[in-house]
Order: C-alpha cells, then structure tokens, then sequence
C-alpha cells in the first residue's frame, strides 16, 4: 500500500473524479472491503466481482457531491449504504430476473434475498466485515515490525491454538507466548485505531 493519508484528504481528492492517482488509492483501501460485504450478504463469488466493481462506479459518481463530516458519521456508513442498496438493485433487475426461485433453490450455495436481512443484521455483517478488513490490514502492516518466531506464535494464537500447544511447537515457554501476544497487541491495536480513523 501507498504511503497513508487522513481518510479526510483522500475523499476531497477523489472529488475530482480525473485524478486517477487520487481513485486508485481510493480503490486499494476500500475495494476489498466493499466485496466483503457483498459477500457476507451471501451473493456468489461471480456476481459479488460484478457488484463491488458497479457500486465503486457508483461511489465514483457520487463522491464529487458527498461532504465528508465525522460529526455526522463515518464514510463507511455511507459506503454502506451505498453497497446494500446497490446488493438490492441487483437482485431484483438484473441477476436474478429470469431465474425462477425454484431454480434458485436447487443452485448450490445460498443466494441473497432482500427478505432475509433486517437493516440491524446488514449494519452487523458490514461492521464484521469491517472489522476483519482492518485487522487483517493492521496485521500485514505491523508484522513485519517482528522476527519470524514471533509472527509464526502470533499467527497460531489468531487460530485459536492453546498457548501451551504453541510453546511446545516452537520451543519456547508458555510465559514467552504469552510475552509475545502482549507486544504485538500493542503494536497492532495503535495500528487498528490509526486505520478506523483514517479510513472509517
């Protein structure tokens, strides 16, 4: 990624929709989160690509009129809102209009029904999402601040694994693992509140 600036600074930027240095930056920070919603709102792989790319073309439409205000909520509200409403569209004239919902039913997997998700269940897939979108960012941009035994516990701790399991894997003792959480925690918190705040 770019060298970072203010979430504030970006959006004034990209209100000029031929800054095309302004829209990739603004496309690598928020692309990936927009799939992770069209995805937790159980679209499949195929339509969610064709989704996150038609609701970055209406974010783009849109932004040159948007005034960012912290005051009155964050962007990713708004980005939200954006990304459901278009999930909506979607499913109703496009997608799925020559498909029978018989047929949908026997397709494998699940499909999106704007029936299925109240409006506080679509608010909690997209603040999971965003939550996982930026720990995992946060952690790529930390690590690398750590030696490989240190990334390679943490790494197992984010699986879930018995810290006393880790210690034995690698050699070391269950306080070391525990030594070893507690300084990347720190790192990577500060790095998570410095993206929510620079990006939320």
């Amino acid at each position: 990624m770019s060298d970072w600036i203010t979430n504030a600074t970006l959006l004034q930027r990209v209100k000029n929709q031929y800054d095309d240095k302004s829209w990739d930056e603004f496309n690598e920070y928020y692309r990936p989160y927009i799939y992770m919603i069209v995805k937790g709102l159980n679209m499949r792989h195929h339509d969610a690509q064709e989704l996150t790319q038609l609701i970055l073309i209406k974010t783009w439409k849109n932004l040159p009129t948007f005034e960012y205000d912290p005051d009155k909520g964050c962007f990713r509200s708004w980005l939200r809102r954006v990304a459901v409403n278009s999930v909506r569209n979607y499913v109703v004239t496009k997608a799925y209009k020559q498909v029978s919902l018989d047929a949908l039913e026997e397709q494998e997997g699940h499909v999106y029904s704007e029936h299925e998700f109240t409006e506080s269940e679509i608010e909690k897939v997209a603040d999971r999402e965003w939550e996982n979108y930026i720990f995992g960012m946060a952690w790529e941009n930390v690590k690398d601040k750590f030696n490989d035994n240190i990334q390679n516990v943490y790494e197992q701790l984010l699986q879930d694994l018995d810290p006393e399991a880790i210690a034995e894997n690698i050699g070391i003792k269950r306080n070391t693992v525990y030594i070893y959480r507690k300084r990347v925690n720190e790192k990577l918190f500060k790095e998570i509140r410095r993206l929510n705040y620079e990006l939320g």
